[in-house]
């Protein structure tokens, strides 16, 4: 029987010139059983219609204030840009309507008036990943792999499916059936991990006792920020945010609360980390990101920047540490792409009104009379060749001289264009839906092809360091294309909502989309490296560098970097006098450590001997750092856990945990100076994630210092003091500085 749940009050808030819009939406809203009510101040949920005519109305503005405390559902009508509406619909996701298809639209408006919108995201990530599980024919490998979590996803489905508001069909019931059955054996076999809990209660302890008093200060006019994807301020919460709320506590705290903060902060440092990205809305200085160049060394990055609102385009130095564009060369209008040389000074944009080459050293620019009026992607090899591709044809020419030509053959689609570490580059396009060929970007020569079944997601990307390319097939898997062999399955599946796909070295492939995890893959077992873009839930388009693994990703809201997660290292990788540890038992300079089932027993010199839980299964190997001050250990089921034996109020804490991708066992570990390392059951040595210096409050403190990238808005600063801001060196977003005239070289 379905749930008894009260019935929301909806008002529309719309001008004059929408009123077409309005009305149609109002019948939509009656015959649903929701007649809208006048007073938008009193409502629960406001549906607010915005359009150029709306934005430039200051009753309209005067309606929308006044809903304070409803939900706002923002309904766009035209193009009018999310920069001109008020600063609290900003962050708030908005509905597009197709005047072509207008219910598609109201369904959404439904949806989410009535729909906790926390359950709608929820459940677009259980249908990502139940696509991934039945294109990856059902792998036990790909379900929930918690109990706790499975169990929430049943809950989930079982109050969706009472409710009756939302569709729960599909293979996501199965997948999460699968994954509720599966944890509960393991539950059943095993010990609950209690430290996962103190962890995470720690964690969550923190971020209510600071978030907390925020929220009753602002009486909780914030609400469609916290429950929105697209604020950056919100989506940095974890763990950046926490990270420096921790700091200070750590450093201005009582004694229960640095209790708490290096429980916290032990957590969290060994996590992935956003490196941040350009804020260009400061100071009043409006600008948007519409080129990225990644440039050699990973410190620095050209952005192409269109000024708000004459469109001037001008190229931007960004650093990446700081999070500041250092300054800006004004081009002209037009421009369209820009790329990187690798020798890290010459940057090239194409456009409309030309083609310009920047030397970033001496901010020179010499200009070509080449245009480009349509798509125009745009790359740079080694040797100096611009490749640009077209919507239907690949255009390539010369940083030196400005002389342009086609090459290859004309396609329907372009899937994918990169340099490569050979001096070249390679595009992978498609010339007719499933019908993919890797070409040559600089000869256009066709080097494999494959006529496959259509596919119901268009996605492929071109490897860096060798000659091959990966597509999504009609399976949702991905395939591999080289040349002299026929095209081989992965097993890599892609959930429904993937939008694009990228290649880094050593065959790592980086998935990701709509309200889906982007996650880094290795081609060779399907293992999860682990992911990237976590403050980009609608991630349109990746940013792959061709000299590292910086991943740029960009969103409706904003463009972040990020550091990809590595591959197993290199055969040739020194190991350790000694080697590495494959015994239960190990002894340093200052400790000496055995296991005891999932759990090491720790005798320091001089201190009494204490027990540390680690794993529900039992220790396979243990191995202490060079100084004694740090230990890792495994089990034989790939899990892998570095812990601080002594920090600073004398309590031993885990400060990384992990899992060997694919699944493998470990089977030794070891040190190389502070980095843990260790060996899988298949030879592969691995670089296991560590908090290196974490033994110390000071060490914490430091070591969250060097992972801080990027610059901080104001409302992200204010619960933290002005001496931990200067202490791990967290500083405000600076204006964009003003565009300058080149140099005409």
């Amino acid at each position: 029987m379905p749930v008894n749940r009260a019935v929301p009050d909806i008002a529309v808030v719309a001008v004059a010139a929408d009123t077409a819009v309005s009305r149609s939406l109002h019948r939509f809203l009656v015959d649903a059983g929701l007649p809208p009510v006048e007073d938008a101040g009193s409502a629960d949920v406001a549906v607010v219609v915005i359009s150029q005519a709306a934005v430039d109305d200051p009753g309209w503005q005067e309606r929308v204030g006044a809903c304070r405390g409803a939900r706002v559902v923002p309904v766009r009508v035209d193009g009018v840009r999310s920069s001109r509406a008020p600063e609290r619909l900003r962050p708030v996701n908005w509905v597009s309507l197709d005047p072509a298809s207008p219910v598609t639209a109201f369904g959404t408006v439904l949806a989410a008036a009535l729909s906790d919108p926390r359950h709608v995201r929820e459940l677009r990530n259980l249908r990502a990943q139940a696509e991934a599980w039945t294109r990856g024919e059902r792998s036990p490998e790909r379900l929930i792999g918690d109990h706790r979590q499975a169990a929430e996803a049943h809950e989930l489905l079982t109050l969706l499916r009472e409710d009756g508001y939302i569709d729960t069909s599909g293979p996501v019931g199965d997948f999460v059936a699968a994954s509720y059955r599966a944890t509960g054996k393991q539950r059943r076999r095993r010990r609950r991990r209690r430290t996962v809990g103190t962890v995470f209660a720690a964690a969550m302890a923190l971020v209510v006792a600071v978030t907390l008093p925020r929220i009753l200060k602002t009486r909780g006019t914030d609400f469609n920020a916290l429950v929105s994807f697209g604020d950056p301020a919100v989506s940095r919460v974890m763990p950046e945010w926490t990270s420096l709320q921790s700091a200070s506590l750590l450093l201005r705290g009582n004694a229960h609360q640095k209790a708490l903060a290096r429980q916290t902060l032990a957590s969290l440092l060994s996590l992935p980390w956003s490196l941040g990205g350009p804020v260009t809305g400061i100071g009043g200085h409006d600008a948007t990101v519409d080129g990225l160049a990644l440039l050699p060394g990973g410190g620095q990055a050209a952005l192409l920047l269109r000024n708000v609102p004459d469109g001037v385009d001008s190229l931007g130095l960004y650093d990446v540490h700081e999070g500041a564009v250092r300054w800006q060369l004004r081009l002209g209008t037009g421009y369209a792409d820009i790329a990187a040389g690798g020798d890290g000074r010459t940057v090239v944009a194409v456009g409309k009104t030309g083609t310009a080459v920047v030397d970033l050293a001496s901010r020179t620019v010499r200009r070509f009379a080449h245009v480009e009026s349509g798509l125009a992607v745009t790359r740079m090899t080694r040797q100096g060749d611009i490749v640009v591709g077209r919507a239907h044809q690949l255009v390539v020419g010369s940083a030196r001289d400005g002389a342009f030509r086609t090459v290859g053959p004309h396609y329907d689609t372009l899937v994918d264009v990169q340099p490569t570490a050979d001096g070249g580059a390679r595009a992978l396009v498609a010339v007719a839906p499933g019908r993919y060929r890797l070409l040559d970007a600089v000869t256009g020569a066709v080097l494999a092809g494959t006529d496959a079944p259509a596919p119901i997601i268009a996605a492929g990307a071109v490897a860096p360091d060798e000659v091959s390319a990966v597509y999504t097939g009609a399976d949702r898997q991905l395939w591999r294309l080289a040349p002299g062999r026929a095209p081989a399955a992965t097993g890599v599946a892609v959930p429904e909502r993937t939008e694009t796909v990228g290649l880094l070295r050593g065959g790592r492939v980086v998935v990701g989309g709509q309200d889906q995890p982007t996650r880094v893959v290795r081609l060779a077992d399907g293992g999860d490296l682990g992911t990237v873009c976590g403050d980009m839930p609608q991630l349109k388009i990746l940013a792959m560098s061709p000299y590292g693994d910086q991943v740029g990703c960009w969103g409706p809201y904003a463009t972040t970097l990020w550091q990809a997660p590595p591959g197993p290292l290199p055969p040739d990788t020194a190991l350790p006098a000694g080697g590495l540890r494959t015994g239960a038992t190990a002894n340093g300079p200052t400790a000496a450590v055995g296991a005891d089932g999932g759990s090491v027993v720790v005798q320091s010199s001089g201190q009494h001997a204490f027990t540390l839980r680690l794993f529900t299964d039992p220790v396979a190997a243990v191995a202490l750092s060079p100084d004694g001050s740090q230990l890792v250990a495994a089990t034989s089921r790939g899990e892998v856990a570095v812990a601080s034996l002594r920090m600073t109020d004398g309590v031993a804490r885990v400060v990384a945990s992990w899992r060997i991708p694919g699944g493998q066992p470990v089977v030794a570990v070891g040190w190389s100076g502070t980095s843990p390392l260790a060996t899988s059951g298949d030879g592969l040595l691995w670089q296991v994630p560590s908090c290196p210096g974490c033994t110390t409050d000071q060490g914490l403190v430091a070591r969250l210092k060097a992972r801080l990238n990027g610059c901080w808005i104001p409302r992200q600063l204010q619960n933290v003091d002005a001496a931990t801001r200067r202490t791990v060196d967290a500083h405000a977003c600076r204006p964009l500085p003003r565009p300058t005239t080149p140099v005409e070289g």
